[in-house]
């Protein structure tokens, strides 16, 4: 009779290996499927983030399409098609049915995807909910027909099991279409498929994404741009950041004989004198092999590494989105606000964590129809990928609250939390390695360097807002100013002229010894020709001025717009039109109308000028030049502001003569 079993062996004998999909068709929940509406989100998302992938591997403008389509009472299809190259008919199983299957990483540089996890997950949920097979088409440009695979993913064994296959011709030259039956709810708000797509269209303007709602409902974001983002390069580990462990691992899976050539070429930023230095600094053997450091000399080394001032990490293995391009996405998607100012946005250099680099981006918009008594909207971004969930929990929900919105303008009670205004802040981190809260990739983890870049950001996009609100202030003023002046002294020289019975004066000269600013005005009317938008630039300064004159607006309008004067010059990519005005005399006036075909929706108020030539204290109705543009100015813009101050002595106004008999602009008085 064989001995009884102790409680170790029997114990012993349950364990198993468990699979990856086993681990996570249990714990679903993990990575973002844990109700119908929140499976939905994450589904659209993980097919959306792979087909822009795809698309700018490829280098190709994305034109995505999202369908959801009722699929009986509580079920829904989702059909994601992209225009991308299409995958392999070997690979199309592994890509959809295997989890932890992917190529992107072990790649070090920046993507949406890297887990190899999000996809197949979906068709993991999908196959749980439903027991139907995920419907892959794929075709690549060198095959006339398209392969058709439809799947289910084992989780016993994490592998694809194929339920049918064939070929299909299909009307385009190659891209993807995933669909796929699932247990999930349709609801437009926050966290939405909807939300997705806007946020997704904001920082990726060169993609067309397109959204068709279970009641049949067609959302369209056009594309703002025509630049595919630059493909980031693969990059090498930054000493500076790197944990003990981390430098371990890549010593010993070095290649290089030496320890010198193994710190020259397999980390970024060391160079040759640097890494004899730092070994020196370090008291460690050049000629070492990378693989035999261990104990003290590691410590001495790791301490070296992050003392030296090594160069510091490039944006090459980073996809930012730019200042300029998030502007321009934000105003394409956010059209319907018609906010008043949009700030320069801030986009931070490289930092280094744990050996990867990152880099942040701040954009910030202001005014307008964004509901003024309420928290601000903060949209969250990693790697051009909206974060929807766990706002709470996220890192850059922290950064925001730490910072004293109070000194900015806006209102924060108590001085800490979401400061409530009419106000929308974007932040954006990219990295080759983002550190998410879980494998769903919805909140950052905290980090300090990420957290002190974040802050750093915030506050200078803070610090234009402070400066708009400041300059809108005493814009208010001025403008009060104004309106007050020209409704009163047309009166007082009426009733004088009539007292002393002489003629009524021209009262323009004495407007500008009293105003001294350059006025922007611009009206708009309406006839059966189209809208027309007229702006007057009046002079009412002592002294003559050059002013180069910018209007900004969308580079769509170019197309149907119609000057009354040609400008100077039209940028159609950034939507500017110039001109410049040749010395406007004291209480001259000069007009630049543009017309637009009936029934537009444009408004007086939808038009940007910008002026330069004159300072930002003596300007009222218009912005000064931003400076991020980078414009150069024409030599008479430059020469005349010089001749300006040259010709007066210092902290004065030249004097103007109000006997002489020079034409001036007309005042009407204000009914």
């Amino acid at each position: 009779m064989p001995p009884a079993r102790s409680l170790a062996q029997q114990l012993a004998s349950k364990q198993r290996e468990i699979s990856v999909a086993e681990f996570f068709e249990r714990n679903r929940q993990i990575l973002g499927f844990d109700n119908p509406q929140r499976a939905l989100l994450t589904t659209v998302k993980e097919a959306v983030d792979n087909a822009l992938d795809a698309c700018e591997e490829a280098q190709v403008l994305p034109d995505i399409a999202v369908e959801i389509a009722k699929e009986g009472t509580d079920r829904l299809k989702v059909t994601v098609t992209d225009n991308g190259p299409g995958i392999l008919k070997k690979e199309i199983s592994n890509v959809f049915g295997r989890l932890l299957y992917g190529s992107r990483f072990h790649a070090n540089r920046q993507s949406r995807g890297q887990q190899g996890i999000g996809i197949s997950a979906a068709v993991l949920y999908a196959g749980l909910t439903t027991a139907r097979p995920a419907r892959i088409t794929s075709k690549v440009e060198e095959e006339e027909a398209a392969h058709v695979v439809e799947l289910l993913l084992d989780t016993q064994k994490n592998l694809p099991r194929i339920v049918a296959e064939d070929l299909e011709l299909w009307d385009r030259p190659h891209g993807t279409r995933v669909e796929l039956v699932l247990k999930a709810k349709y609801v437009r708000g926050r966290q939405s498929p909807f939300e997705y797509l806007r946020g997704t269209a904001i920082v990726n303007p060169h993609a067309q994404l397109v959204l068709t709602e279970p009641d049949g409902t067609r959302v369209t974001y056009e594309r703002a741009s025509k630049d595919i983002p630059p493909l980031p390069k693969e990059a090498l580990p930054h000493p500076h950041g790197l944990e003990l462990g981390e430098l371990a691992y890549h010593l010993k899976a070095s290649r290089q004989p030496t320890l010198e050539q193994t710190l020259t070429k397999e980390f970024f930023g060391v160079s040759l004198r640097a890494a004899r230095e730092l070994l020196g600094t370090a008291d460690v053997a050049r000629t070492s092999p990378p693989g035999g450091l261990h104990g003290e000399e590691l410590e001495r080394l790791l301490a070296a590494l992050h003392a030296a001032p090594l160069i510091p990490p490039t944006a090459e293995s980073l996809s930012p989105i730019g200042p300029l391009l998030i502007k321009r996405g934000l105003r394409n998607v956010l059209g319907d606000a018609r906010p008043d100012f949009f700030a320069p946005p801030v986009s931070r250099p490289p930092r280094v964590r744990g050996g990867c680099p990152f880099l942040v981006e701040v954009g910030l918009v202001y005014g307008g129809a964004l509901p003024p008594d309420q928290p601000v909207q903060l949209l969250r971004f990693a790697n051009r990928v909206p974060l929807l969930f766990q706002q709470g929990a996220c890192g850059i929900t922290a950064a925001v609250e730490q910072v004293d919105w109070r000194r900015y303008g806006l209102d924060q009670r108590g001085g800490a939390g979401l400061p409530v205004g009419p106000c929308l802040i974007l932040v954006h981190v990219a990295s080759t390695k983002v550190p998410f809260t879980s494998e769903a990739k919805e909140a950052l983890a905290a980090d300090p360097e990420i957290e002190k870049e974040l802050i750093l950001a915030i506050q200078a996009a803070a610090r234009h807002l402070k400066t708009h609100l400041s300059r809108r202030a005493r814009r208010d003023y001025a403008t009060e100013k104004f309106a007050i002046i020209l409704k009163i002294l047309p009166r007082l020289a009426e009733k004088t002229s009539q007292l002393v019975d002489k003629p009524i004066p021209d009262l323009t000269p004495v407007i500008t010894k009293i105003m001294d600013v350059v006025h922007v005005d611009t009206t708009s009317s309406t006839d059966a020709v189209g809208i027309s938008l007229k702006t007057e630039i009046t002079n009412y300064t002592p002294r003559p001025r050059v002013l180069e004159v910018f209007l900004e607006m969308p580079a769509e309008q170019f197309g149907a717009v119609r000057f009354s004067d040609v400008p100077d010059g039209i940028d159609l990519e950034l939507g500017r039109a110039w001109w410049t005005l040749p010395r406007l005399e004291p209480n001259g006036r000069a007009t630049r109308s543009v017309s637009f075909p009936p029934k537009t929706d444009v408004e007086a108020n939808d038009l940007s000028w910008f002026i330069a030539g004159v300072d930002e204290g003596h300007l009222l109705g218009a912005e000064p030049l931003p400076g991020d543009w980078d414009v150069r100015l024409p030599r008479a813009v430059i020469e005349a502001a010089q001749a300006g101050r040259e010709d007066l002595p210092s902290g004065e106004e030249a004097e103007v003569d109000y006997d002489a008999a020079e034409k001036s602009a007309h005042v009407e008085e204000e009914e």
